[in-house]
């Protein structure tokens, strides 16, 4: 038997013919907008056990089911909606079943529409089941005016719950809280209105190295993904963390302690992961990549680290027979250099070798005296800078315990609202300089010290590593010595770091004036070494 489309004749040939019942096409739309409706017993399977009992009462056939949850965006919305009339028309579907008006439509706009298919062809019907409303094209004057009547209630409701909802979102921002779920590396505590942002020890140890490692300029955005997926970081359902989410969170300034919010800035009570200042070099370096976007399959070990004294032209590496081989960039500007040669990585290679001596003490005896030296030069320093920390701690909790005060004066009442925004302005101000200052201090309380052992650990031990190390590693290693590297022909001359030029300058010296001292001290102890310039690392 021949399909029937128009309900009047399938209804007419139901009446003449009782013993074979042909059902009208339909279809379900079900939606919860909130979890406290889903909470509530307005899930979506209830929704659906709702019309599709309503559909077999009206002997309905229900063709397919449209499902979207809470957590639907306004994109997201439009596009089932649409997909709801696409799909009624296509499969010349005439009956659409919806709870109520305010699960299908919520603006005027898309009212309008649901109207113009109603009355693009007889026997359209939505019927929005719990109010017992039905629209079609006979639908009388009074009807349609309580059709725009609930259009209007619920477009009312959904602009009111926005306006709510940004309400909160101040409120929540002014308190120095962020709106919403931290990114990766925080997790939230506390109860609904009092939920605040701690550090998630499980994740932050992955976030603090991802902006370690791409601060030093040899990661790639997909390669530091890689290296962070094999470290063991994944997303909050276990999966991998997308190249473009890697590339976000290195944007965030959450991580230093602010929140950025529809493009504004606020200070945060939260804890910071990492200090601002790696927070700014990983900006530039983003800022430098996207600038100059690449592609490329290879990774020579001097690329981007050597430049033509000549020309000023950056060295370019090229495969021949298995080897690298630099020269000048074919840039036009530096094409013509009269001075352009070819050099072999592995020559370059054998040149660094006498740096890395240059830089280094010449024995571990000569190091631990340093380091003892270092040590005993920054005891007091760090004490001082213990001081400071506490100091301004107590400062910025003061001014934090002065801005609940002021909330709490606004919502009693005590004080106006201009004179509450303008002391809040005033504090937020003054903490941010607090937060400012307390990291800077907090992040050298012993840097100095430990950036003075550090550098000579890693000198003495730069030859060792260099040796042994991978192509990345080496990379990585060049970037704390070297500035970059110029080439003159076949030689190569350093351009240091400022640490590693402190080293050239003393180092070559304090090998040769400190020799082994055989003799034993007024203690009885065995002096490491005598000194004819006791005054090397002073200052």
């Amino acid at each position: 038997m021949g399909t029937w489309s128009d309900q009047k004749n399938l209804k007419s040939l139901n009446k003449i013919m009782p013993s074979v019942t042909l059902k009208i096409k339909s279809l379900v739309y079900c939606r919860v907008s909130s979890k406290e409706q889903k909470d509530t017993g307005y899930s979506l399977e209830a929704q659906e056990k709702f019309l599709n009992d309503y559909a077999g009462d009206k002997n309905y056939e229900v063709g397919k089911i449209f499902k979207l949850s809470e957590s639907a965006s306004g994109n997201q919305l439009r596009k089932a909606f649409n997909e709801v009339l696409e799909y009624a028309t296509k499969n010349k579907v005439d009956i659409i079943l919806c709870e109520k008006i305010d699960r299908l439509t919520r603006n005027l706009k898309d009212a309008a529409l649901v109207d113009d298919w109603v009355r693009a062809k007889p026997g359209r019907e939505v019927h929005f089941v719990k109010e017992n409303f039905v629209l079609n094209g006979q639908t009388k004057a009074h009807e349609n005016l309580v059709w725009d009547m609930k259009v209007a209630i619920a477009r009312f409701y959904t602009n009111n719950l926005s306006e709510e909802v940004h309400k909160g979102q101040k409120e929540k921002l002014a308190e120095g809280w962020l709106p919403t779920k931290p990114p990766l590396g925080y997790k939230t505590i506390g109860d609904k209105g009092k939920k605040t942002h701690i550090i998630n020890e499980a994740e932050a140890p992955f976030i603090r190295q991802m902006f370690e490692w791409y601060a030093t300029g040899n990661y790639s955005v997909l390669r530091l993904w890689k290296e962070l997926h094999k470290a063991g970081l994944r997303s909050r359902s276990g999966r991998k963390v997308p190249t473009s989410r890697i590339h976000k969170l290195l944007t965030d300034p959450f991580y230093y302690g602010k929140i950025r919010w529809l493009g504004q800035i606020y200070p945060g009570k939260h804890v910071p992961l990492i200090s601002k200042d790696l927070f700014g070099k990983v900006q530039i370096i983003l800022k430098r990549h996207t600038s100059n976007p690449h592609l490329s399959k290879h990774n020579p070990l001097f690329k981007s680290k050597i430049y033509c004294e000549h020309c000023g032209g950056m060295v370019t590496w090229e495969t021949q027979k298995g080897h690298w081989y630099g020269h000048c960039n074919n840039h036009p500007e530096y094409r013509n250099c009269p001075k352009k040669t070819y050099i072999r990585e592995e020559r370059v290679k054998g040149q660094l070798i006498p740096f890395f001596e240059h830089l280094a003490p010449k024995s571990e005896k000569i190091l631990s005296w340093i380091e003892g030296i270092i040590k005993e030069e920054h005891a007091q320093k760090i004490t001082s800078r213990e001081n400071e920390i506490a100091r301004i701690r107590e400062l910025l909790d003061q001014v934090r315990r002065r801005k609940d005060r002021m909330y709490e004066d606004k919502i009693d009442g005590v004080i106006t609202l201009e004179m509450y925004n303008r002391k809040f302005a005033e504090y937020t101000a003054e903490e941010g300089n607090f937060e400012t200052s307390l990291a800077q201090v907090s992040d050298k309380s012993d840097e100095y010290q430990q950036l003075g052992v550090v550098v000579h650990e890693l000198a003495y031990k730069a030859k060792q590593i260099y040796e042994v190390a991978d192509v990345d590693e080496k990379r990585l290693l060049m970037s704390q010595i070297f500035t970059n590297l110029v080439k003159d022909g076949d030689e190569i001359k350093p351009n240091f770091t400022l640490a590693a030029k402190y080293l050239a300058d003393w180092m070559p010296g304090l090998n040769e004036d400190y020799e082994p001292e055989k003799t034993l001290s007024v203690k009885g102890k065995a002096e490491v070494f005598t000194s004819a310039h006791p005054h090397w690392l002073r200052g």
